[in-house]
């Protein structure tokens, strides 16, 4: 049990948002795991690791509020004047590259991203007018520290980390005209600082953490066609348990994931024409089951699947029905 106390609070050391370069298009742009507790860049040795995942995201359900948006509200909405989306399809394929030390440990996390979508304009009636967009680059880079010396034991620490706006911000819609919007683009812009701590320990055969972050933009560039943009707080809190009486091979586990996203700041952010708030921003909770499988030579591979039991947004938004994240992580003794 100490062995995996330890070891859990070296996995958590790096868990942070893996939201990077699409967490402020909306209330609800990716996935919000913490995918770092045992898949990604930590061991109870020092040294290096790498690790690849994927990201799959599909915004498909219109909702307002709390609760999923009748027709009669989307019509009312598209008389008032607001755009309409369709869809916003996400793909990420983040490759990071770990070092663990005895006290202090680095992440550098590079994301690449597909992101098509549409939108119906707020031309009545829906669908008179339809835009569709497709972009694929590199997205917003995370470089992420940890301190582990909190406690004796090394299960609690501090994390601090920056995101560079290393993604593309210059996407049009197919038309080759019209510009996408701020919030849908690639990269944000900006540039943010990551703060957090967390928590971890064992109770018989199982481990638990608690994690918190902070994600804020301190330095933003203008906007396509001039306009200003500055992407919203972003707060997270992670919570998780693993069953470690599987053997050595397979470990399950359950993650509770909750983010409170301020709204959108800037001329380029829409409001609603109704309310006059920004269409962007909202709070989040999705529990992810998951497990992770060692298949030798010190690779493992992992899988969740985030679903939502809690999404309020504000005015007219996208939201997930669910998000798929897949990985293999390979250490290097």
């Amino acid at each position: 049990m100490p062995h995996l106390k330890t070891k859990i609070s070296l996995i958590l050391a790096l868990a942070t948002l893996s939201c990077g370069s699409e967490v402020f298009a909306c209330a609800a742009c990716d996935s919000t795991l913490s995918r770092d507790w045992d898949t990604q860049g930590i061991s109870t040795k020092t040294g290096f690791s790498a690790d690849l995942s994927y990201n799959y995201l599909n915004q498909n359900q219109q909702r307002y509020g709390v609760g999923q948006a009748s027709a009669t509200l989307i019509n009312s909405q598209l008389a008032a004047g607001q755009e309409i989306e369709a869809y916003t399809r996400t793909q990420t394929f983040t490759a990071a590259l770990n070092y663990t030390g005895e006290v202090f440990g680095l992440s550098i996390q590079l994301p690449f991203l597909n992101r098509t979508h549409a939108t119906y304009g707020n031309t009545a009636p829906l669908g008179s007018t339809y835009l569709p967009s497709s972009d694929s680059s590199i997205g917003d880079a995370r470089i992420i520290g940890r301190y582990t010396g909190l406690s004796a034991e090394k299960t609690s620490g501090l994390i601090a980390g920056i995101k560079l706006p290393t993604g593309n911000t210059g996407a049009y819609f197919s038309d080759g005209v019209t510009a996408l919007d701020s919030g849908l683009q690639i990269g944000t812009g900006s540039t943010d600082i990551i703060l957090g701590g967390y928590t971890s320990g064992s109770i018989k055969q199982y481990g638990w953490f608690a994690q918190g972050t902070v994600q804020r933009a301190v330095a933003t560039d203008t906007a396509m066609g001039g306009l200003t943009y500055r992407p919203g707080d972003a707060y997270t809190l992670n919570t998780g348990i693993r069953y470690a009486e599987f053997g050595a091979k397979i470990t399950p586990m359950l993650q509770l994931n909750i983010i409170k996203r301020q709204a959108d700041t800037g001329s380029s952010v829409p409001l609603d024409p109704v309310t006059q708030v920004s269409v962007s921003g909202g709070t989040l909770a999705y529990l992810a089951p998951g497990a992770s499988i060692r298949v030798g030579g010190g690779t493992s591979v992992y899988g969740f699947i985030q679903l939502p039991v809690y999404q309020s947004v504000n005015s007219l938004q996208i939201t997930p029905q669910y998000t798929l994240t897949l990985g293999v992580r390979q250490s290097f003794e």
